[in-house]
């Protein structure tokens, strides 16, 4: 799965600024929130695909 193909199935957080793209050695993806690592309130490994998160924040729009 390339990150195109993540950050087309992970709903929300395929556009969100807080997502963070992180490859493995053997080849998976996995995608990461950036807002896990100061607010409790969010997962480090989301369930995808997320359809309403109260951190979806725009590229460019932070």
């Amino acid at each position: 799965m390339t990150e195109n193909d993540i950050r087309g199935v992970a709903g929300l957080c395929g556009t969100c600024a807080h997502a963070l793209i992180r490859p493995t050695n053997k080849g998976t993806v996995y995608l990461r929130c950036a807002l896990a690592a100061t607010d409790d309130r969010f997962a480090r490994y989301p369930c995808l695909p997320v359809h309403e998160c109260p951190g979806f924040t725009r590229p460019g729009s932070a």
